[in-house]
């Protein structure tokens, strides 16, 4: 032991001898007062005990702890699937709602309907629609959807299958061809869509214009009406490129139509495609097979 702790130990000895020399009042008051000085230390030092007694009694296992946060988590999914099913609804009723303001000002009668079936098979080709022979649908009737203050073609109806049902021929389909020109010119050709394309949106081909053409990208396509199968002024697409062959010229189109996400469409009544149809013209069944002029023109 050092010099100095043997110091500290006789000075220790020595206070506590001197204590015991008071008288027994004198000693309590001395107890009393290392009590209250002491006091915070020994009122934190309980504190700390019962908060850490009172977390053990909290504490919860990890297993419950992880049911508990599977349960959050299939909440917090439940609530995403309610929100995604109110978008959807959201939109679906905004369509609707365009649709019906659309028929209200639309020149032509109009059949409203919805899209019941398609097959990933024949997806760019054809669709089933909700309306048939109680509804006066008749074969090759003009198919349309609104695009903006104008209408867009989306094809024709094929087959009418039953009282409620329709086969629709979409536009895409290279077996749909529409006499149609270059908006606000007079160059005019045959558009049809391409088979075999399942993955993608088929591109729209417009054949036999003019190498005067000069169509250029971003002009709107449109049908001319020529032999009263459909309707003029029809929206089909816009021109993405332009390519010059040797006798006449063809433009590759973009449809302006949404061919994936078609669910409300409108048959225009034939009637109505039957009045449109000027006299002289040839008969629909020429538009739809259309020989390659030899002159270009």
């Amino acid at each position: 032991m050092s010099r100095l702790n043997v110091v500290f130990l006789l000075i220790f000895i020595g206070v506590l001898v001197w204590i015991t020399m008071f008288s027994p009042d004198a000693v309590d008051r001395i107890q009393r007062g290392a009590m209250s000085l002491f006091e915070p230390v020994t009122k934190s030092g309980d504190g700390i005990k019962d908060f850490i007694a009172g977390e053990e009694e909290d504490a919860i296992s990890v297993a419950e702890m992880k049911e508990r946060l599977e349960f959050a988590e299939r909440d917090r999914d439940r609530l995403r699937l309610e929100v995604l099913q109110m978008d959807e609804l959201i939109y679906e009723n905004n369509s609707l709602r365009q649709a019906l303001l659309y028929k209200e000002r639309a020149p032509q009668s109009l059949i409203a309907a919805r899209v019941m079936s398609r097959k990933p098979s024949t997806w760019y080709n054809t669709l089933i629609i909700d309306k048939g022979e109680n509804d006066n649908v008749k074969p090759d009737s003009p198919v349309i959807v609104p695009a903006g203050d104008d209408a867009a073609l989306i094809g024709k109806v094929s087959e009418v299958r039953g009282d409620n049902t329709a086969v629709v021929l979409l536009l895409t389909d290279e077996m749909c061809q529409v006499s149609a020109k270059l908006m606000n010119t007079p160059e005019q050709g045959i558009l049809s869509g391409q088979r075999g394309m399942l993955k993608n949106l088929p591109e729209l081909k417009l054949r036999y214009l003019s190498k005067e053409a000069d169509a250029q990208p971003g002009q709107l396509i449109v049908s001319s009406g020529s032999g009263g199968l459909f309707p003029p002024d029809l929206i089909l697409g816009e021109v993405q490129r332009y390519d010059v062959g040797v006798i006449d010229a063809e433009a590759v189109i973009r449809p302006i139509v949404d061919f994936d996400s078609l669910k409300d469409v409108f048959v225009i009544r034939p009637d109505i495609v039957e009045e449109a149809e000027a006299p002289g013209t040839t008969d629909a069944s020429e538009v739809q097979a259309v020989p390659k002029p030899e002159n270009g023109q």
